[in-house]
C-alpha cells in the first residue's frame, strides 16, 4: 500500500483565530491552499464557517473534486451544533464522497459487537509477512476516515493497521448515539476478543492520549502504547483556558459538587462565547450528558493519574511545544508518572519542525514516521 497524498509540511497562518486556523490546517492535505485562503477570508464566526465551507463543498462536487468536497463537508460538520439537522447531512455526505474515492484500497471493514451495538473497524493488511498488529483510534472529535492516509506508513513496514471508532466517536456517536465511557478498555477488549488478537500495539490520537493508556492499564494484550499526543488531565486542559482566579473557583466548585452554581455560571459563559457553546454542546453530545456540571464531572474522570502506575508496557509519549489544547506541563508530568513502564520514550516536537501544534498538525508525516519507526525498534529489540 502506498500513500495517495503527501502530507503538507508547514503550519500555515490561514486565519487570525487560533481555533479556526487549527481546523483549516488539520485537513489541508485534501485541499488547495489558495482555495482555502479565499474561503478563510470570509469566515468571521461559526455561522460563516458553516455557510462558507458547505458552499465550497458543493462547488467542489460540481467540479467533480470529490475528495476535496468530502473534507469541506467534514470541516463544516465539525462546528455544526449536534441538534442542527445539517450536521448529520454533512457527515453522511462526507462519508459517501470519501468512500467513493478510496473503494480500491486494500482494506476490510468489520463491525465489532459491543454491548448490544457494533463498532466499525477498517483493517489494512501488512505488506508482506505480518510482524505486528496496531490498533488506532481518535479522541474527542475525530473520525476514522481522517487517519486512513497514515496506514501506508505502517503497512509497508509489515504492520497490520486496524482503525476503529469507539463509543462516542464517528459512526457509533453520529448514527447509534452511543456515548463515550472513561473505561476505554471496554471497547478495546471487545475488539481484541472479536478479532482474536492476543498481542498488539495501541495508538490513541488527541483525547486518545488518555484513552489508549487507560486501555493498556487494564488489558495486557496491549504490549506497546502510544499517546499521540499526551493528555494526562482533560479537565486541566479545559480549565487552562481560564484565568488563574477562574481556575481556582472552578476547582473549588467541582470539589464541593456545586451543581446548580456551575450550571448557572457555565450557561452564562455559553451564551456569550460561541466556542464555549460549541465545546459544551459537542462535549455533552459525546458524553451523553445534558447539563454543564454533568459534562464537567465526566471530563474530570478523564485523567491518567489513578492508573498510570498500572501501565507496564512500552510507552511512547508525544507532545508539541505549541499545543493550544493540551498544556505543555502535562507532557512532563505524564513522563514522570509512568513508574512501571517497561520502557518510556518521549518526543516533544518543535516549531522548527512545523510539528509543534496539537497532534503535529503541520507535519503529520514526521509524527507517523516516528511512531512506526519506534514500533519497529521495539519489535526488533524485545529484550532492550
Amino acid at each position: 500500500m502506498s500513500n495517495r497524498f503527501e502530507f503538507p509540511v508547514g503550519y500555515l497562518q490561514l486565519h487570525d483565530d487560533a481555533n479556526y486556523n487549527f481546523q483549516l490546517n488539520r485537513w489541508l492535505t485534501y485541499w488547495d491552499e489558495d482555495e482555502v485562503r479565499r474561503v478563510a477570508a470570509n469566515i468571521s464566526d461559526l455561522a460563516t464557517w458553516k455557510s462558507e465551507l458547505l458552499q465550497t463543498a458543493k462547488t467542489c462536487e460540481a467540479d467533480n473534486r470529490a475528495l476535496n468536497a468530502a473534507f469541506y463537508y467534514r470541516a463544516a460538520e465539525f462546528f455544526i451544533a449536534p441538534n442542527d439537522p445539517d450536521k448529520l447531512i454533512a457527515y453522511n455526505r462526507f462519508r459517501e464522497l470519501f468512500y467513493s474515492e478510496i473503494d480500491d484500497l486494500p482494506m476490510t471493514r468489520v463491525d465489532i459487537p459491543y454491548e448490544g451495538a457494533t463498532l466499525p473497524a477498517l483493517i489494512f493488511p501488512a505488506d508482506g509477512p505480518k510482524r505486528e498488529t496496531v490498533l488506532v483510534h481518535g479522541g474527542f472529535d475525530s473520525f476514522k476516515e481522517e487517519f486512513i492516509e497514515m496506514a501506508a506508513t505502517f503497512t509497508r513496514q509489515g504492520i497490520e493497521f486496524i482503525l476503529f471508532e469507539g463509543p462516542g466517536q464517528g459512526e457509533p456517536l453520529m448514527l447509534s448515539h452511543i456515548s463515550m465511557p472513561n473505561d476505554w478498555e471496554r471497547p478495546v477488549s471487545a475488539i481484541l476478543d472479536h478479532l482474536q488478537i492476543s498481542s498488539c500495539s495501541l495508538i490513541g490520537i488527541s483525547l486518545g492520549g488518555y484513552l489508549a493508556p487507560r486501555a493498556a492499564a487494564f488489558d495486557k494484550r496491549i504490549q506497546r502504547v502510544v499517546a499521540y499526543d499526551v493528555l494526562e488531565d482533560f479537565l486541566g486542559c479545559l480549565s487552562a483556558k481560564l484565568d488563574p482566579g477562574a481556575q481556582k473557583l472552578l476547582g473549588f466548585l467541582m470539589r464541593i459538587r456545586a451543581r446548580k452554581t456551575i450550571n448557572t455560571l457555565m450557561s452564562g459563559v455559553i451564551k456569550k462565547d460561541e466556542f464555549a457553546r460549541w465545546a459544551f454542546g459537542h462535549g455533552m453530545h459525546v458524553s451523553g450528558t445534558n447539563k454543564p456540571y454533568d459534562y464537567l464531572k465526566w471530563v474530570e474522570s478523564f485523567t491518567t493519574k489513578p492508573f498510570a502506575h498500572l501501565i507496564d508496557q512500552d510507552f511512547l509519549l508525544l507532545g508539541g511545544t505549541e499545543d493550544h489544547l493540551v498544556p505543555l506541563p502535562q507532557f512532563f508530568s505524564q513522563a514522570g508518572n509512568l513508574p512501571n513502564a517497561r520502557s518510556l520514550t518521549t518526543r516533544l516536537f518543535t516549531d522548527k519542525e512545523q510539528a509543534s501544534s496539537h497532534c503535529q498538525v503541520g507535519n503529520l508525516q514526521l509524527a507517523a514516521d516516528w511512531i512506526a519507526n519506534w514500533l519497529v525498534f521495539q519489535l526488533e529489540h524485545p529484550d532492550k
